[in-house]
């Protein structure tokens, strides 16, 4: 159990580069030897085949080549020659392969951690969209395509996003909700309620459960303050509002009485990397606190071959818990589909870019629910979920996640892990108060010591 709750923690956090060590040091250039220039288009008879070099690092291989099969099976006359990596050899190979002139056709890119360490070497989207259809930008969620194109330093769009990812988000163990008479919780006095409930059923299941690690507190405590102003964290990082403001001391008092009042256990935060998974994949958790990226433990399938042994799982947006709130999450773009400057075949290229994000390819590698599609109006199809509470669960995680709001993974500073990360521990544990806390973040956010990179 505890084996496949690490690997599939270990694969969402190395396909999306979480952690922050990764996304620093693939930010630290802005990309290129002073540009390649476009490569000039092949001039192509009637009826003549081509092939696409397509490099990427995400879908997982298996899923991919799926979603190639359908879309040569469409196109018959554009063949694919795919080439996977995992994501830290895909963050060193592929500027390498740039770089160096290598002909690629089209390229994934994690939007956070490779924009501007290769934007120098693709085309903008501008230059090809003629090839998509007529607009199209309507097709793609506008949080999304905003994320990709205020990710590069020079604004320009140079990538079509698949999907995000984001947190955080609260899955349900689904039959201890309905043995209990429980349903998923919308607000604090929900959250209080069920909690209060599973706690007198005496029956060995833990309330809630999340991993105890530091990173995971600032997940957590910046969707409760993006419940306060959706764009809260963005402003916290970008110097529009203090950290000691009003709607922060907010937001720090919120969080705190969730530890105080017992909602949240303090004896969680000593379940370490896998183990609040592991506790909730057994069915000894009724709910558990995690990122977008645990969404395939709502297939039936998917907790089948991993021999996940609860039953109906739910989810939904972390529960409302400030006075006047509004669901929120945290989200970035990933999965950029971008056309390199060394590609013959920009036509065929931007045919395969639009089925892959806005058409039937979405369908094919979505399944495996790492991302929420980044196409428009996308649902995903009931042979994949279920279950009513997987269904509704997933819906749920897709609006909170495409509803306008702040980024993640966008600010580059040691601030976070090295001070507010074990700042919210003590917050949790009592050992501050939200004011003092507001007071001591903008103190150090203010000394010089972490500049917003």
């Amino acid at each position: 159990m505890g084996n496949h709750a690490r690997a599939r923690r270990g694969a969402a956090l190395a396909a999306f580069t979480l952690a922050f060590g990764l996304t620093v040091a693939a930010c630290g250039n802005s990309g290129g030897v002073g540009g390649a220039h476009n490569a000039g288009q092949a001039t192509l008879a009637a009826g003549q085949t081509v092939t696409l070099n397509y490099w990427t690092w995400f879908p997982a291989e298996a899923t991919v080549t799926k979603s190639i099969a359908a879309f040569e099976a469409a196109n018959p006359t554009i063949k694919i020659a795919l080439r996977e990596f995992s994501n830290t050899d895909y963050q060193k190979e592929l500027p390498l392969a740039l770089n160096g002139g290598q002909s690629l056709d089209v390229v994934g890119v994690q939007i956070s951690a490779m924009t501007n360490t290769v934007r120098s070497q693709l085309r903008p989207v501008s230059d090809w969209q003629s090839n998509l259809p007529a607009g199209w930008q309507s097709k793609i969620n506008s949080t999304m395509l905003n994320q990709t194109k205020n990710i590069a330093k020079d604004g320009v769009l140079y990538s079509i996003p698949m999907g995000s990812i984001g947190s955080a988000v609260v899955y349900s163990n689904a039959d201890e909700l309905k043995k209990l008479g429980l349903s998923f919780p919308q607000t604090l006095a929900d959250l209080t309620a069920d909690v209060a409930k599973i706690k007198a059923a005496h029956d060995g299941v833990t309330p809630v459960v999340f991993t105890g690690d530091s990173y995971f507190q600032d997940e957590m405590f910046l969707t409760v303050a993006d419940q306060v102003d959706p764009f809260l964290s963005d402003e916290l990082y970008t110097n529009k509002v203090p950290w000691n403001d009003p709607k922060m001391v907010k937001a720090l008092t919120a969080y705190q009485n969730l530890y105080q009042d017992g909602v949240f256990d303090t004896a969680t935060l000593s379940l370490k990397g896998s183990a609040g998974d592991d506790q909730f994949n057994a069915g000894k958790a009724a709910f558990l606190v995690e990122g977008s990226w645990d969404s395939s433990v709502l297939s039936s399938s998917y907790r089948e071959a991993n021999k996940i042994t609860v039953g109906n799982v739910g989810a939904g947006a972390f529960p409302v818990v400030v006075d006047g709130g509004q669901p929120a999450a945290r989200t970035y773009a990933e999965g950029g589909l971008a056309i390199p400057k060394s590609s013959k075949y920009a036509v065929q290229a931007a045919k395969f870019i639009q089925f892959m994000t806005m058409g039937a390819g979405v369908s094919t590698w979505a399944q495996d629910l790492v991302l929420v599609p980044a196409e428009s109006g996308y649902t995903i199809d009931q042979s994949v979920l279920t279950t009513p509470e997987a269904q509704q669960g997933f819906a749920a995680i897709q609006k909170v996640m495409t509803d306008p709001g702040s980024g993640r993974g966008a600010y580059n500073t040691t601030f976070t892990s090295t001070v507010l990360d074990n700042s919210l521990l003590d917050l949790a544990r009592g050992k501050t108060t939200p004011q003092a806390l507001a007071n001591s973040l903008q103190q150090q956010w203010s000394s010089g010591r972490y500049p917003v990179q």
